[in-house]
């Protein structure tokens, strides 16, 4: 029997997504389900709404809904990581303290100070993690990975545990559906390739019935600008890719798969100053609307349950239950995966995690060789892969100066803040952080 154990299934969204793509596959409608949160009020949040959604369906037996990691683990195929280490306190006080020394973020997962300080954060729990993956699961039990930063995890866990950590996301995807409904051509008869680091991937081949699409997807930046959205037929919206995205593709001729709003923080073009976020459309706290979004999301979504009015199950664009049928059918699918880079991209270092095409059959998920990034993109990546590699030695070998040396390497807070004050911020948020940290980066004495 197939086991799929959720870790931080109180997600707001992930957790009812992804067993609504499991719903949809004839495959998995026997599998053994585990749903495990710290936080009691949110898993029975998720009970109602799980037990809503599998009614009806032929489960070998009911859900398994706990608090205890080590159940929730025992005898899994599927690991799925939804977890946030510290919710939002400490996520929060990522983004605000840097604001005194001027540096502003947007969203704050994966690069910047935020970022940083997020991985910091989840780092121990993931080594412990895998540890416990390596104890109660199945010996070749399979980690999605939902939870950000996605490469520091994936580079952290990769060096101290056998545990298959998968890095998942949904920009690659997102990116080149939106550049489809941007050109007006069908999804699925668009080939592409891209590579890079999650959420600095870059489109790199765009075809449709053997053509280049390059040059109408530039000629349509040109006649229309970076800050007009193309109106679609009939006066429909089309999905607009944003100012900071469209003036990266002018200058360097590809997409990054990375929304305006996000990938401004991983470059020093975009926010250095208010009138170059002002100029972009940079949207400073993004974040903390989109937490205030997902909560009334989730909640209208919970509400529809306790009524018995949920939607039907509908497919997303989330890889993990298609990685899971895969393996189990040995129908073999293409996904968008973070894996640590073993060749793969050939100028991005060896130790780096990677985000590329990989194949998916009975024996597991098979990065592909992509070769070499044009080298103006693959600049932009190592500047972010120093980042997270000293973010990385930082936990691994409990030295505070490496977590220095990360901020002093990141492209956006080297542009603002001077190294006393990077410093001095480092000091202010690892003593505020003292509850996820102290083991590995105690106060300073």
């Amino acid at each position: 029997m197939t086991k799929i154990a959720f870790i931080g299934a109180g997600s707001y969204g992930f957790t009812r997504r992804l067993v609504g793509d499991l719903l949809t596959y004839e495959s998995l409608q026997d599998v053994d389900l585990a749903f495990m949160d710290i936080d009691q009020e949110r898993l029975d949040r998720v009970e109602t709404v799980i037990s809503r959604l599998v009614t009806g369906r032929k489960l070998p037996r009911p859900p398994l809904f706990t608090m205890d990691r080590d159940r929730a683990l025992e005898g899994a195929d599927f690991v799925v990581n939804l977890v946030k280490i510290g919710m939002l306190p400490p996520s929060f006080m990522d983004i605000d303290l840097p604001k005194k020394y001027g540096l502003k973020q947007t969203i704050g997962d994966t690069s910047c100070v935020a970022g940083v300080f997020r991985g910091l954060r989840t780092i121990p729990w993931a080594l412990d993690f895998c540890r416990d993956i390596e104890q109660f699961c199945k010996t070749n039990a399979v980690v999605l990975n939902y939870t950000n930063p996605q490469a520091p995890l994936v580079m952290a866990c990769a060096s101290q545990s056998r545990v298959p950590f998968i890095g998942l996301c949904h920009s690659v995807q997102g990116t080149t559906s939106q550049i489809a409904h941007f050109l007006d051509v069908p999804y699925g008869e668009m080939t592409y390739a891209a590579a890079g680091i999650n959420h600095m991937c870059w489109v790199t081949r765009l075809e449709y019935q053997g053509k280049d699409l390059y040059p109408r997807l530039r000629a349509l930046i040109r006649e229309h600008g970076i800050y007009d959205p193309v109106g679609g037929p009939e006066g429909k919206a089309i999905p607009f890719l944003g100012p900071a995205r469209l003036d990266m593709l002018n200058r360097v001729g590809y997409v990054v798969t990375e929304s305006s709003t996000h990938f401004p923080e991983y470059v020093p073009f975009y926010a250095r100053t208010d009138e170059l976020i002002e100029r972009y459309k940079v949207p400073i706290d993004q974040y903390k609307r989109n937490m205030e979004n997902k909560a009334r999301q989730a909640e209208e979504f919970y509400q529809k349950a306790l009524r018995d009015e949920l939607p039907p199950a509908e497919r997303s664009v989330e890889y993990g239950c298609q990685i899971v049928n895969a393996m189990l059918t040995d129908d073999p699918v293409r996904v968008y995966a973070n894996v640590v880079n073993d060749g793969l991209v050939t100028n991005l270092p060896a130790f780096s995690a990677v985000e590329v095409a990989c194949l998916v059959d009975r024996g597991g998920v098979h990065p592909c060789r992509f070769g070499e990034l044009p080298n103006s993109v693959a600049a932009m990546c190592r500047m972010e892969i120093n980042v997270h590699q000293l973010a990385v030695e930082a936990m691994l070998e409990r030295d505070r100066r490496k977590v220095y040396q990360a901020l002093m390497m990141d492209p956006l807070t080297h542009s603002i803040m001077t190294i006393d004050e990077m410093e001095s911020l480092v000091d202010e948020l690892i003593a505020g952080q003292q509850e996820w940290l102290g083991e590995y980066l105690p106060p300073l004495s």
